[in-house]
């Protein structure tokens, strides 16, 4: 078949109208095509969207009132270049807000290290805060008009924009009463922090690698569990025994000292040095020293390492099956579109 089922979206629009004339329209985007294109032409949408999973959501082709949600969902995207300025706009925030901390002014450079970005004054702060705010008040909330509540809702994502968006409006009221005659102190915002993490979850492969370290989280926690307790172990075990020597005396003081100087002892950061009073006062007293660098580097460090990408590898096939099975389920729906029978 020579001409293709859909288009590109400039590309697929401008060719001759005598050519063009006797055939389907060709549509350059896929929700179109699914809202108002031939059955194969929909198949064909439904093919795209199964390869990369950008577009129109998969729950609301099932709906009953699927034209009106697909009028919605088209409405919606005819907003994705404002949406993510918007999200960079909450990004860039960060860098031209003036610390609640900086209670004189900041343009000392040389006193406060904050770089060289201008600072926004406390009022044009909470105007550009605000403003960000409606629309991603807007972006979080207009899927519910195609979406409905109950597919909205179910959805664990929506939910925690929801949490970020009510925990962001909590903040901006209150650095409005902070910046107001009403005599209320802080130096702390959690705002900055919901910022970059709504960014994260805005876009799809940062939310994905997200999704991995979240996933394997569980099981890197046991096996850091199990470094905590060999360090808590070996820094006991140290104090003991060169609790009445010079090493003791001098370096190991306590056992909170002894815990600190074997964890950097860990890292290597402070080999050989930390253990030279003891390796004057007996030469033998280096094999603890030099077996507990063998086993840290050499088998604690080395099992962290397998956990962790074992455990990434299993949570990233986890992630790839589900994508398959999206798929899958599209390209059903797909096939049923142009089976006669």
């Amino acid at each position: 078949m020579d001409v293709p089922l859909l288009g590109e979206d400039d590309g697929g629009r401008g060719s001759d109208s005598g050519e063009r004339r006797g055939r389907t329209d060709v549509f350059g985007r896929r929700s179109d095509a699914i809202a108002h294109g031939s059955p194969y032409q929909k198949a064909a949408a439904l093919v795209d969207l199964a390869e990369d999973g950008v577009g129109i959501p998969e729950e609301i082709l099932d709906l009953p009132s699927f034209g009106n949600s697909l009028k919605s969902y088209l409405i919606f995207i005819q907003f994705d270049f404002l949406w993510s300025l918007n999200y960079f706009a909450l990004v860039l925030l960060n860098f031209l807000e003036k610390p609640l901390w900086c209670s004189e002014a900041c343009s000392d450079r040389d006193y406060y290290f904050l770089g060289q970005l201008p600072y926004l004054t406390s009022a044009e702060s909470l105007i550009y805060e605000g403003l960000t705010f409606l629309i991603l008040v807007l972006h979080i909330f207009f899927p519910l008009t195609y979406e409905g509540f109950d597919i909205f809702w179910k959805n664990h994502l929506n939910r925690l924009k929801v949490l970020f968006v009510v925990f962001l409006m909590a903040d901006i009221l209150l650095y409005a009463i902070y910046i107001s005659p009403v005599s209320l102190y802080s130096t702390f915002r959690i705002a900055p922090y919901i910022r970059v993490l709504l960014f994260a979850i805005y876009f799809r492969d940062i939310l994905d690698s997200g999704s991995i370290l979240f996933g394997m989280l569980l099981k890197y926690l046991n096996v850091l569990a199990l470094w905590l307790l060999f360090l808590l172990f070996t820094s006991w075990l140290a104090y003991v025994i060169f609790e009445d020597t010079e090493q003791g005396k001098s370096v190991f003081t306590s056992y909170g000292t002894t815990l600190y100087q074997m964890f950097v002892l860990f890292t290597t950061s402070n080999n050989p040095d930390v253990w030279i009073p003891a390796y004057k006062s007996s030469r033998w007293s280096c094999l603890f020293f030099i077996l507990y660098a063998l086993l840290g580097i050499y088998f604690v460090t080395n099992l962290i390492l397998a956990v962790v990408y074992d455990s990434f590898k299993g949570e990233l096939v986890k992630q790839v099956a589900e994508k398959d099975r999206r798929r899958t389920r599209i390209l059903k729906r797909a096939f049923c579109l142009i089976d006669d029978n």
